[in-house]
């Protein structure tokens, strides 16, 4: 009866009670979560209320290195800020970058513009046909050709300016690894969706991150991408090495042994 009372004052002041499904629950419940709510509205439910500094808001170096980034992405502002940042704290160190999950090249156009003066690359990997096979028992829920609206010859002509310090490899992940098994990396930017790849970045990637080197996964805590946070934290408790979820949804692993 409550209820109803408080439910019709609301309605005549234009107000509609609904409930907020839980995010972060059981596989199958962000299956659920992932179904119903647009990833869009969920990316902008974490946004504080308070009038907190916000430098992805076009402050500082940031704004010039995301110029022209968003219509290339669908990775948000400060995601995109957090992975200028790490890479600029990574950029001393010994190793390339490395970026698996390109799409349009967004975030690959602002890692570049971050490399710092040097030999240091960019390493870029995507099929460019959108996402492989999936895995539903895994906590997958994208499937097979998602995102793929992009190509690689745009990627490579967006990347242009930058193409002596880069190497674009087309195909899929784990076999786009092969012959590379001499590479060492600083800092990692995986943004792959399902179990399987992110499962193979990490095989691949951590064992060649170098001391103090940085993995950021992109949609680790999101509920459409919960195969991703699945592979992660599997690979991870087996290495004893933290996985850190911030705020954004993205995780942040950093290497603190040789």
């Amino acid at each position: 009866m409550i209820k109803k009372l408080i439910k019709g004052s609301l309605a005549r002041a234009g107000l509609k009670v609904s409930r907020i499904p839980a995010v972060g629950g059981p596989p199958d419940l962000d299956s659920q979560v992932a179904a119903t709510l647009p990833a869009s509205e969920c990316y902008a439910r974490f946004t504080s209320a308070c009038p907190i500094f916000q430098p992805w808001l076009g402050y500082g170096d940031f704004a010039a290195a995301y110029d022209g980034v968003a219509v290339r992405t669908l990775v948000s502002p400060d995601r995109c800020y957090v992975l200028q940042k790490f890479a600029q704290a990574t950029g001393s160190l010994e190793g390339d970058f490395i970026e698996c999950g390109v799409f349009k090249g967004g975030t690959a156009l602002l890692l570049a513009r971050t490399l710092p003066p040097g030999e240091k690359k960019l390493w870029l990997f995507d099929s460019f046909e959108g996402l492989p096979e999936s895995s539903r028992p895994k906590g997958d829920f994208y499937q097979k050709g998602d995102f793929n609206q992009t190509s690689y010859e745009s990627v490579r002509e967006l990347l242009n300016p930058f193409a002596n310090r880069l190497s674009i490899r087309k195909g899929w992940i784990p076999e786009s690894f092969t012959g590379l098994d001499g590479l060492r990396f600083a800092f990692a930017h995986i943004d792959v969706d399902l179990y399987k790849p992110a499962l193979a970045c990490c095989e691949y990637i951590f064992p060649r991150l170098v001391q103090g080197g940085v993995m950021i996964f992109d949609d680790y805590g999101y509920p459409a991408c919960r195969g991703e946070r699945n592979a992660v934290d599997l690979y991870f408790s087996q290495s004893k090495t933290p996985v850190i979820a911030l705020p954004t949804g993205q995780a942040l692993v950093i290497k603190n042994t040789p």
